[in-house]
């Protein structure tokens, strides 16, 4: 600030010790500027009176702020007391007591003069009081406009109105960036300041702070300024702070089982925009600030005030874990010279099913070939081995039967099932293993071979014939032996065993006991 101030003849009180406790206060025609440091820590107080009017403060060890006078283009009297904490009588001479009248800004300024008028946002020390330079936390400027000199800068028509919100809130996050619009317009100010530059090309400070700007516009002078707060100098309705409201459906929990154990477990879910809390079996839903439900609540039932949902625990579907089919007897076994796969899973407890036929078998194949799959089996019974016929043409995996009805080795026809398969029975509860496909015997597993073909060179009988089987009458000679060592009779009892299981009833997911 460029204006001298006159004291009147009253000296400016500036003198302390050197190494603490230094005042250091300075007027001119617009403000009062303060700089106190060194202080101990403590209440240390300052009190500053302008025109009769007083205002008491306490600091810590140090405090730097500037104090208006207002309007500056009359003059003021004004003093200040300093009262240390560790000097209260002042002996130590810690303290200071500085008085003096202040002289107008100079005004006398050509009609056609620019001056600047400066637009501040700020955050209310006391959202509860009103806007004022003593009221004010840091400040950003919003905008700035050159005008001409005003006839009667303190009739205040210079002021800006009105603003635009979307500019002060850009601001205003500068300082606070989680400010919203309500607290925008409720515990914000707008300062704005008449100031006359000393050059043309002046630029306002960006930034003011009222607990560290002395000399706040260091190369020019205020010829006025206005506080008011926010909402005030806005266009009409652009504080209607009524969130739109945002609609939102609840989602059940969930409640799942294990295979190992009998407890239920029972996890809250997550939804943007609602709060959920689960007590004595009801699961609450509480749309959170800015959120409403809508006509869907998602199997809710809405309180009578529409502010909440409930849903009872019993109401929601049990997840129970996939779990391992139990297996039975699983094998391969011949009937007559035929392979068949026999087998018997059941269900894991708690699963049950009125579909007599769930199963699905899979031999599952090798890298390169096709899996063979049969759907809609019961959960005790046999198959055919894939590649295996029991109806003319007879067929065995790994052969194939030329046009002179004899019988040639191949790779295909299901061939892979010969070393071992792995085989997967599934209901959605699965159970996986291996079967060794039966071995080759005169009954079983391959072609059966003419008279001719058993008789060698020397005359000798064999069973080296393809496959090394031998044609016999499976009538007399009775089953042969699958690789697991089951004869036909066997096979049968294991069959007759399986189906003696019952039926079961159709799939259904356990659900929460009472």
């Amino acid at each position: 600030m460029t204006a001298a101030l006159a004291l009147g003849g009253i000296a400016v009180a500036t003198a302390a010790p050197a190494s603490a406790h230094t005042p250091r206060i300075t007027a001119d025609c617009d403000s009062i500027d303060v700089d106190l440091t060194s202080y101990a820590p403590g209440e240390n107080q300052i009190s500053v009176t302008i025109d009769g009017e007083t205002v008491d403060e306490t600091f810590d060890r140090e405090l730097m702020t500037s104090y208006r006078l207002e309007p500056p283009t009359t003059s003021h009297e004004w003093s200040v007391d300093v009262v240390a904490w560790d000097d209260p009588d002042g002996s130590r001479g810690y303290g200071a007591h500085v008085t003096g009248t202040s002289q107008p800004c100079d005004t006398d300024l050509p009609d056609d003069a620019r001056v600047q008028v400066g637009v501040y946002v700020y955050p209310k020390l006391d959202s509860t009081q009103p806007a004022s330079w003593e009221n004010s936390g840091l400040q950003g400027i919003v905008t700035s406009e050159q005008i001409t000199l005003p006839p009667h800068p303190e009739q205040k028509k210079w002021l800006v109105a009105p603003l635009d919100l979307d500019e002060v809130r850009a601001v205003a996050r500068t300082i606070d960036a989680d400010v919203t619009t309500a607290e925008l317009c409720t515990e914000w100010g707008i300062q704005q300041d008449l100031v006359g530059r000393a050059t043309n090309d002046y630029q306002l400070p960006a930034v003011i702070e009222r607990a560290t700007n002395t000399g706040i516009f260091p190369e020019g002078y205020l010829l006025g300024d206005d506080h008011q707060d926010v909402g005030a100098l806005l266009p009409q309705g652009a504080c209607d702070t009524t969130p739109v409201q945002e609609s939102v459906v609840p989602a059940p929990p969930t409640v799942s089982q294990t295979c190992e154990s009998d407890d239920v477990a029972m996890t809250l879910p997550t939804t943007d925009g609602i709060a959920y809390a689960a007590q004595g079996g009801i699961v609450t839903a509480t749309p959170l600030e800015g959120y409403t439900f809508g006509s869907d609540l998602g199997g809710y039932t809405s309180s009578d005030d529409g502010t909440s949902a409930t849903l009872a625990l019993a109401d929601v579907a049990l997840e129970v874990a996939d779990c391992d089919l139990v297996p039975g007897e699983i094998q391969a076994v011949c009937e007559s010279d035929v392979p068949y796969l026999g087998y018997g899973v059941s269900l894991p407890e708690g699963y049950t099913t009125a579909d007599e036929t769930p199963l699905t078998i899979t031999f599952v194949a090798p890298e390169g070939e096709d899996d063979y799959v049969v759907t809609d089996q019961p959960l005790t019974g046999s198959i055919l081995w894939p590649g295996a016929s029991d109806v003319e043409p007879r067929q065995w995996p790994g052969w194939m039967q030329t046009d002179d009805g004899s019988y040639v080795e191949t790779d295909g026809n299901y061939a892979w099932t010969r070393t071992g398969a792995t085989v997967l029975f599934e209901v959605n509860p699965s159970y996986s293993t291996i079967v060794e496909y039966p071995e080759a015997t005169s009954t079983c597993a391959n072609p059966p071979v003419t008279e001719a073909e058993l008789v060698s060179d020397d005359d000798t009988t064999t069973d080296g014939a393809p496959g090394g089987s031998t044609e016999v009458d499976a009538e007399t000679t009775g089953p042969a032996l699958a690789s697991t060592g089951a004869t036909v009779a066997g096979a049968a009892g294991l069959a007759l065993l399986l189906v003696g299981g019952g039926v079961l009833v159709f799939w259904l997911r356990r659900r929460v006991q009472a």
